[in-house]
């Protein structure tokens, strides 16, 4: 018995050497280190649903931190709210012999309800180890517990950070037999291996190693490039709210269901609605007339509280109190509409995503609502009630060209909001530089911007004069220019655009003798991206863009531009530019004109793109010679 005794507790010591063992550097392939600051040695979740309204998701992570660059990559942190809590907490840090230096346990966990929402019940449970030797690993696990509903059973994505790679991953997930599921996996489609368990089905998910994500620039979304995998039930429930994620139509029908009872105005808001647009002779007039009430009426505060998540608060709510978030402030401003006998839908989109997965309705890609007006020509008016300072009908960037679900009942439907093209969101920029022959020159600036341009510097009307001046002073490609009498007039009228103008004060040209240098255009940065020689992913260009630049340069006396007029330009699939250079008495006039295509590329176009900025980028950059007579 004594021998067997020993045996026993032998054995026990050579396994918890060997588990420590494991999470040594020299336990990772080289394949994986190349590159990488840390490493997911091991990840698996467990997700078992007792009922559409339980479940329990167990993890298990392990993280190898290879250099300082990593460092940030050991934290822990696990977010909750009121459909699911924390239940156990452990953890521990190894150093690169495999010994254990520190144990964590559920007293170290801190917890925060800071957000940006300032109503919100997510609480941000966290952990930060204590910096180690590099290399060093954490090893962490912990219970999630759900017991009020849920619309999913895991967004599964272990790689968190760039320069981070993937040893092993697993997702596994049980449901009660019978249950409908619904899965997706990107960017591979990894095949689920499916099995029973008792009473249970079991789906597993084993994820392929990957070395570390690099941003090469022009990527797409992560969820496109990271390993991940999407399980869903095809019917939930959340609270006392039920729904069906067979299609993106099912879910606005939920979403529909959710806003049912909301739309009710209070009399003063009725009346108002009266006062304001029954004078009105057009829809238009009406739409106009309660956008600006909104504007002057409400503001924006994110609501995450519970349900409230997802359900918008009633108009009465919002018209009484004077907030709510975008799904509110939708709501009111369509309860309102409804009161003038307009038409409107909520219409649930993504900052983030410009299209929809097909066929695999989610959550994820679904974190703003907008209303839509329709026409009667089938087009319809995007009104962004959260920020209604904005001009009636303008769209953000982040929104525009993006696909969206239309709510309309058991009608919803997927729409696309219009998106911009270098012939609507482009730069105006005209320059007029009195050049002296020390190279300094003085320069009255103006850079007119419309479409998306317009909403990326619309700020910069109300920045004070000292913040317009380090603005401007960042656009100019010249050392140290002095930036004096700005303005930002903004104009709000069918296409809405705002004009920056200054006084600049710059070094212009370099001096050399009898000869002055200048750059063809240093009011514009469009320098070209690097791109790594094995890039494989595609080259995402998100938005369109074009500019317009004409500079007009008086010359000192006694100075020439001896070259002559010349003139290039290019076509591509990429966009084009041109370029001219005209001299007429002592003005010398220098035209560019960019304009670049959003759109997908496969890798194997990389040398072309990149040959195209790089030439728009010496375009810009090209040196003029002036001489002295």
């Amino acid at each position: 018995m004594k021998r067997l005794f020993l045996y026993i507790i032998c054995f026990a010591a050579a396994v918890c050497s060997n588990a420590q063992e494991a999470w040594t550097s020299a336990g990772i392939p080289d394949s994986l280190k190349r590159e990488a600051y840390s490493v997911i040695r091991d990840y698996q979740l467990t997700v078992t649903a007792q009922s559409q309204k339980a479940l329990t998701m167990h993890h298990h992570l392990v993280v190898t931190i290879l250099n300082k660059k990593g460092e940030g990559h050991s934290a822990w942190n696990c977010p909750t709210s009121k459909f699911d809590k924390l239940t156990s907490f452990s953890g521990k840090v190894f150093n690169d012999q495999g010994k254990v230096v520190t144990k964590l346990k559920r007293s170290d966990v801190s917890s925060s309800q800071y957000s940006e929402h300032l109503a919100s019940d997510v609480q941000h449970n966290y952990v930060t180890p204590p910096v180690m030797d590099y290399p060093y690993t954490v090893e962490y696990e912990w219970d999630v517990k759900c017991a009020d509903g849920y619309v999913e059973y895991a967004y599964f994505s272990p790689i968190d950070h760039e320069h981070q790679a993937l040893q092993n991953a697993q997702f596994v997930l049980n449901v009660p037999s019978g249950t409908q599921i619904r899965y997706m996996a990107l960017p591979r489609n990894v095949e689920a291996v499916k099995q029973s368990v008792g009473n249970n089905d079991q789906y597993r998910w084993t994820l392929k190693p990957m070395c570390g994500i690099i941003d090469d620039g022009y990527e797409e979304e992560a969820m496109f490039i990271m390993p991940s995998v999407i399980a869903a039930p095809k019917e939930f429930k959340l609270g006392e709210s039920a729904g069906s994620l067979t299609s993106w139509e099912s879910l606005g029908l939920w979403y529909s269901r959710l806003a049912e009872g909301r739309g009710t105005l209070s009399p003063a808001d009725v009346k108002m609605v009266h006062d304001l647009t029954d004078h009105c002779a057009s829809d238009k007039e009406k739409l106009a007339a309660l956008y600006e009430y909104l504007g002057n009426k409400t503001r924006y505060v994110s609501i995450q509280l519970g349900l409230g998540g997802w359900q918008p608060m009633s108009a009465e709510e919002v018209g009484k109190t004077g907030f709510g978030d975008c799904k509110a402030l939708t709501n009111y401003m369509q309860a309102l509409l409804r009161e003038a006998g307009i038409q409107s839908h909520h219409t649930i989109i993504s900052t983030n995503y410009a299209d929809l997965l097909k066929g695999f309705p989610n959550m994820h890609q679904t974190d703003h609502v907008v209303l839509t007006v329709p026409h009667g020509d089938g087009k319809f008016t995007v009104v962004e009630c959260t920020n209604p300072r904005l001009p009636l009908g303008y769209i953000p960037e982040n929104l525009a060209g993006h696909e969206a679900l239309q709510i309309k009942g058991e009608e919803s439907t997927l729409i696309r909001l219009p998106d911009y093209t270098p012939e609507t969101s482009y730069e105006e920029l005209h320059a007029e530089v009195s050049l002296h022959a020390d190279g300094t020159s003085t320069v009255l600036y103006g850079c007119d911007h419309y479409g998306a341009r317009y909403g990326a510097v619309r700020r910069m009307a109300n920045l004070s004069e000292k913040e317009r001046v380090d603005v401007i002073a960042h656009w100019i490609d010249r050392k140290d220019p002095k930036v004096s009498e700005t303005k930002a007039v903004e104009a709000n009228g069918t296409v809405p655009h705002l004009d920056v103008q200054a006084k600049l004060s710059v070094t212009y040209g370099d001096v050399y003798g009898d000869k002055i240098f200048i750059a063809s255009n240093p009011f514009r940065k469009l320098s070209a991206p690097r791109f790594r020689n094995d890039r494989r992913r595609p080259i995402v260009v998100e938005s369109s863009v074009a500019f317009n630049d004409t500079i007009s340069i008086g010359l000192p006396e006694g100075y020439a531009y001896k070259s002559g007029d010349s003139a290039d330009s290019q076509t591509t699939a990429f966009g084009s530019y041109a370029y001219s250079v005209k001299s007429e008495g002592n003005v010398l006039t220098i035209v560019t004109k960019v304009s670049l295509l959003k759109g997908r590329y496969d890798a194997s176009e990389k040398d072309a793109f990149l040959a195209f900025r790089e030439s728009i980028s010496k375009m810009m950059q090209k040196k003029l010679i002036l001489e002295k007579l």
